[in-house]
């Protein structure tokens, strides 16, 4: 007998679970009031805002003194990235950005936003919930994957005529009593093999209860209802954690960053590296030292041994094969990083807090600048590129363009 989708407490999850998912939102609520980790506020935009995201209004006044304050312009002319005109409530934020290509561009964020870049201009995309998106992926400009919780994860063929559409993949079917976590990262190593994590969730199935905090979808593998088998933790470890993000040079070769202070406070900067000896075989799981205690929130690399992590206090940390991961210095910030990409390993970009975008050429760090208007500057969240010379930063309210480095 169906079962309507409720948020209720599963009986094996420990009660201090619920404390970090009580805000999380399922698809048939409104997350009005965000959560610690969520970089929005979800809103309604009021009748006729047609484009409120237009970087040339300015802010609020700030301290001119201050570091995180904006108090002489600049032109796009002048700096590296230029805010795009993006058709978006200036009180929304954009949080996470991904595309195939220079023209198929994609980002998401707060009350079900969905804007998609086809060279020219960026469209807003209808996409069906009010959730806040936190996640975006694909394996191609026909197969893209959006994220908000385990009960809203969106899949669509692409952006074709002006339009894209979505059908609604979450974790576990409507016959099914679930309590959502809040999805932080998408990644697959192709069309069939894709993994999303995010905070702890619980569900009550008619096999009994299962619990877990992170999703694996492939072709054969078990099925929820949907097709996403939920997985608790990696081989038995980190059942607890939230997964921040997931990163992979292969379908062989995965890492995930998890905050596992819920088990233990010192280890919320929890690196996992899972590799398979050969193709079809289960992923081995191994903790790798990040030399981090605070949260790492992203991860890229450009290759099976050059993987890159950030995270809270400016920390950014480099993978360069062996045991683990070293301290990458001089880049000159502590504010907390949010996304980091490159186009290889002597083109990496990093974003984070109070408009921080920093570049790394393979030898030294530079601070990029942005047109940002009058005011305080915003939290960047996310960070996606085609190249060395098409580069897209989101954050709140705002989608900044790189085109090639100006003039100084």
């Amino acid at each position: 007998m169906s079962r309507a989708k409720t948020l209720v407490a599963v009986a094996v999850l420990p009660l201090a679970l619920f404390v970090p998912l009580a805000m999380a939102s399922c698809a048939e609520t409104d997350p009005a009031t965000p959560t610690e980790d969520d970089a929005s506020s979800v809103v309604t935009p009021p009748e006729g805002d047609g484009g409120a995201g237009d970087a040339s209004d300015a802010g609020p006044p700030c301290d001119a003194g201050d570091k995180n304050c904006v108090s002489t312009l600049l032109s796009c002319a002048e700096a590296d990235f230029c805010p795009a005109t993006i058709p978006i409530d200036r009180r929304f934020a954009l949080t996470a950005v991904w595309g195939s290509s220079a023209t198929d561009v994609w980002a998401v964020g707060s009350g079900g936003t969905i804007a998609h870049w086809d060279g020219a201009a960026w469209k807003v995309v209808p996409s069906n919930t009010g959730d806040t998106l936190t996640a975006v992926w694909g394996s191609s400009a026909t197969d893209v994957w959006i994220g908000g919780s385990t009960a809203t994860i969106l899949h669509g063929a692409g952006f074709a005529a002006g339009a894209a559409g979505w059908k609604a993949t979450p974790a576990f079917g409507d016959d099914v009593i679930s309590y959502p976590g809040r999805l932080h990262a998408l990644w697959g190593a192709g069309a069939t093999e894709v993994r999303a994590g995010g905070e702890p969730f619980g569900a009550d199935t008619e096999d009994g209860p299962i619990w877990g905090n992170l999703l694996h979808r492939t072709p054969d593998g078990a099925d929820s209802g949907t097709g996403w088998e939920p997985l608790s933790g990696l081989d038995g470890r980190w059942s607890y954690a939230t997964a921040r993000a997931i990163w992979g040079s292969s379908a062989r070769d995965v890492w995930i960053a998890l905050d596992n202070g819920v088990e233990e406070p010192w280890a919320r900067g929890t690196l996992a590296h899972g590799t398979a000896p050969a193709p079809g075989d289960p992923l081995v799981w191994t903790s790798v030292d990040s030399k981090s205690t605070a949260p790492l929130e992203s991860l890229w690399g450009s290759s099976a041994n050059d993987v890159w992590a950030v995270g809270g206090g400016g920390a950014i940390r480099r993978f360069s094969g062996g045991a683990g991961f070293a301290i990458v210095e001089g880049a000159p910030t502590t504010e907390a990083l949010h996304g980091v990409w490159g186009s290889g390993p002597k083109d990496v970009w990093v974003v984070g807090d109070s408009g921080t975008i920093l570049h790394f050429d393979g030898a030294a760090w530079t601070e990029a600048t942005v047109a940002f208007p009058l005011g305080k500057k915003p939290d960047l969240m996310g960070v996606w590129g085609s190249g060395p010379n098409d580069v897209w930063v989101v954050g709140d309210a705002f989608a900044l363009h790189f085109t090639g480095k100006k003039a100084r």
